[in-house]
């Protein structure tokens, strides 16, 4: 296991990214002092010394790690600050996209939880911030050097704007989306290895389809998640595609290095099943775990699933191996999964939601990340003994993350809400079936930036 690059590749991630509910305490009564401060009162809960509640949402339909968990954390930390916080939790029977729109439905009736993720939605973010929804976070940090000591230094960085301000919670580690691929079907195909090179992995591809094996799983709906991590990472093999990846809201996506990606977006469907277009993620991530594809790009945090016998049979994850893409390219952006505090409850929620945060930041916290995410830690050693203990695709993770000569920040948090909600969704079938042409679907990018642009003026 290689350890001594993880800070040199988790550095690089940082770096990429800086270039470019349920019920609860009573709301707090804020007022704007002379200097433009919030003075925020406390709620009666607090005074009255009872159990102050955070609200806060957790999804349960993708059977990701990160949230399995977060109801972890959660049960220990309820346990703990018995009588005298408690998390207020709603269960959302979705995954990612179902909750960005809960939270974009809440926040139109000023009713979002204490705690929230904004990671996938910057322009999102932005509005937030814009409006003072969010709780500046770095006052707390500077007084608490234990919990800032347990924050990668990096997300640090990232996260301190240039007033000083801070509205997104560091986190203590970083996941790297990569490749989960079959060695079985791929035995079967004739296929010893897995790729290095484009070159070779579209010969991989031809030869699973020879075998009658979709080599892809993929997708359209939900920002065309899995298609776009490998359409994406094509753009990370050259340097001219990491700057454009690099930027934040390009208005232009009339570039070679674009182009040559929505090439490999639409080359993508040749290899997959008949039920992709229109899909959704769950679809595609069943497709690989019942053996009827060969691979799928996604991120560390599927591999609860691997073990899981609601989703995989048994054994299953002794016959999947996770590599980087082709080209030695990673997908990890220190932004993908921040968590931020909001200001519509009393000073009372603010500190209880700070309680959590810090609980969630501890050691023993971010060592089980590691292990059951992938989310691996700049400052928290990874200890070998639980290596050692890891299913193989895991080690295999942690092993490529932590030598990986290029990492991309996710599209997600660079591209505008317009083009990747709606051109994606409606344009990426269009494309696929040659309804209209790379050139054509570029323009419909192009249009979906000048529309966000439109709306935010």
């Amino acid at each position: 296991m290689k350890r001594k690059n993880v800070m040199r590749i988790l550095s690089l991630a940082a770096a990429a990214a800086l270039v470019g509910c349920g019920g609860g305490n009573s709301k707090s009564d804020i007022q704007n002092t002379d200097d433009g401060k919030k003075a925020v009162s406390e709620s009666k809960a607090a005074s009255d010394g009872e159990e102050v509640k955070i609200p806060i949402i957790i999804t349960t339909g993708a059977n990701d790690s990160m949230d399995i968990q977060m109801r972890q954390v959660i049960e220990d930390f309820n346990e703990e600050y018995k009588g005298r916080y408690q998390m207020d939790v709603e269960y959302l029977a979705g995954a990612a996209d179902d909750y960005r729109s809960k939270l974009k439905m809440l926040n139109a009736s000023d009713s979002l939880p204490a705690l929230i993720e904004v990671g996938a939605e910057p322009a999102f973010y932005d509005m937030l911030v814009e409006n003072g929804r969010l709780v500046d976070v770095a006052p707390y940090l500077e007084e608490d050097a234990e919990w800032k000591g347990q924050l990668m230094p990096q997300g640090i960085e990232t996260f301190t704007r240039d007033d000083g301000k801070m509205y997104k919670i560091p986190p203590s580690g970083l996941q790297l989306a990569g490749m989960y691929y079959n060695k079985e079907l791929f035995a079967k195909a004739g296929i010893e290895t897995f790729p290095e090179t484009w070159d070779d992995f579209w010969k991989a591809c031809d030869k699973l389809k020879e075998a009658g094996i979709p080599a892809l799983s993929l997708h359209t709906t939900e920002t065309a998640w899995c298609p776009l991590l490998l359409a994406t990472s094509y753009m990370g093999s050259t340097e001219e595609g990491q700057k454009f990846m690099a930027q934040q809201f390009p208005d232009n996506f009339d570039n070679q290095e674009f182009k040559k990606a929505v090439e490999i977006l639409k080359k993508e469907f040749e290899y997959t099943t008949s039920d992709a277009v229109g899909g959704t993620y769950a679809l595609a991530a069943n497709n690989f775990f019942s053996g009827n594809t060969a691979m799928i790009a996604n991120g560390p945090w599927m591999m609860t699933s691997l073990t899981d016998p609601d989703y995989a049979s048994e054994g299953f994850a002794d016959k999947v191996g996770y590599a980087k893409y082709p080209g030695d390219v990673m997908v990890g952006s220190i932004e993908q999964s921040s968590w931020c505090i909001t200001t519509d409850y009393g000073q009372d929620v603010i500190d209880g939601a700070l309680a959590f945060m810090k609980y969630y930041s501890k050691p023993v916290y971010s060592t089980k990340r590691a292990v059951e995410e992938g989310s691996l830690s700049s400052v928290v050693e990874f200890p070998k003994e639980e290596y050692d203990k890891l299913i193989p695709p895991m080690k295999n993770c942690v092993d490529v993350s932590t030598d990986v000569e290029t990492v991309l920040p996710s599209y997600q948090t660079k591209w505008d809400p317009v083009s990747q909600n709606d051109v994606f969704g409606r344009e990426i079938p269009n494309l696929v079936s040659g309804s209209i042409t790379v050139d054509e679907f570029i323009q419909l990018m192009n249009e979906g930036a000048a529309q966000y642009k439109q709306d935010i003026e």
